[in-house]
């Protein structure tokens, strides 16, 4: 089968794409023919081996994890048949979305939303999947709070802004000056252009949604009330997530060493500060694929790129002025 891919660590030289071996699913696995698969910014610092202490790859390794198809065969005796229509998010240690077909573990899948193409269906798992864990198990965001949301008209943002009102949140949202009506349009109940006003003057927050972190991480946790939620996304992994993905305890906290600093500003405010790592789970995104078809959110992809245009993809991805999401068509 066709597959983009990386050769090693490293920038985009590594990026590849060519003929490799068909997958071959196990016992609890389907086998999926992929229609199309989203990118994810995340995957940028993977190339470069920021992540290989923990999620090591094997080369080439096949690139990856959001995917839209059709199912071409699934372990008997499982809800899903032969030419269901199906989205899902790989697991964080076996990605392999930019190819003609994929595996995926039953547990992951979910039907796809019935009002979205393919495409859009693929822009979702990551984004979709990031924000709920967030919004719902970390930060038990409630109606009637006072939520920031940090690069509003990204990928994640985009999708975040929507589900925060669709929970019933007070919506402030960042972003550049080409992007506050697109932002107003989502939902956002005040847009904040970052170029020409501080995000602290909206606040204080019960909630920060924070995709961009780096020097905006200390000024998001001081800008929350007390008893407010800061939620990172960007290479600020805690010991909890560590934990969920697999790790022993005592290796969870030291991974999370570099993070101590940051949770005990937040609880110096009487807050909390959570640095989530997404995890598959295939009933969640059939409850969001309930959410997405009654209207309440909508999938926004800007572009779509061939398998053999992967590296493009990234060097849009690694600049971080994407609006909406950006997807791999097979």
């Amino acid at each position: 089968m066709r597959a983009a891919f990386i050769t090693g660590y490293g920038d985009n030289s590594v990026v590849g794409s060519g003929e490799i071996a068909d997958p071959t699913p196990g016992a609890d696995e389907a086998l999926i023919e992929v229609r199309a698969a989203g990118t994810n910014p995340v995957e940028i610092p993977m190339r470069e081996g920021h992540f290989k202490a923990t999620l090591p790859f094997s080369f080439p390794q096949v690139m990856g994890y959001d995917i839209a198809g059709v199912v071409a065969s699934a372990p008997t005796g499982s809800t899903f048949v032969a030419g269901d229509e199906v989205y899902a998010r790989l697991p964080n240690r076996r990605l392999g979305a930019y190819a003609e077909r994929a595996i995926v573990p039953v547990g992951f899948l979910a039907r796809k939303p019935r009002s979205l193409s393919f495409e859009e269906a693929a822009s979702l798992p990551t984004v979709a999947l990031t924000t709920w864990q967030a919004f719902v198990e970390r930060a038990q965001l409630k109606s009637g709070e006072r939520v920031l949301i940090q690069a509003g008209a990204g990928g994640v943002g985009a999708f975040a802004i929507q589900l925060a009102k669709h929970m019933g949140a007070f919506i402030v949202a960042t972003g550049g000056p080409n992007s506050q009506d697109f932002m107003a349009k989502l939902g956002a109940d005040r847009t904040i252009d970052y170029t020409r006003e501080k995000f602290e003057d909206a606040g204080p927050f019960d909630v920060v949604y924070d995709g961009v972190c780096g020097p905006l991480i200390e000024r998001g946790i001081d800008a929350l009330r007390e008893g407010g939620r800061y939620v990172g996304l960007v290479r600020v992994a805690d010991a909890r997530s560590y934990r969920e993905i697999g790790l022993p305890a005592a290796i969870a906290e030291q991974a999370a060493a570099g993070v101590r600093l940051l949770v005990e500003r937040a609880s110096a405010r009487k807050a909390s500060f959570h640095g989530p790592l997404t995890r598959p789970d295939g009933a969640q995104l059939a409850e969001i694929a309930q959410v997405v078809d009654s209207g309440a959110i909508r999938a926004t992809v800007s572009k779509t790129y061939r398998l053999d245009e992967l590296a493009s993809a990234y060097e849009v991805l690694a600049g971080g002025h994407a609006r909406g999401k950006l997807v791999i068509v097979p």
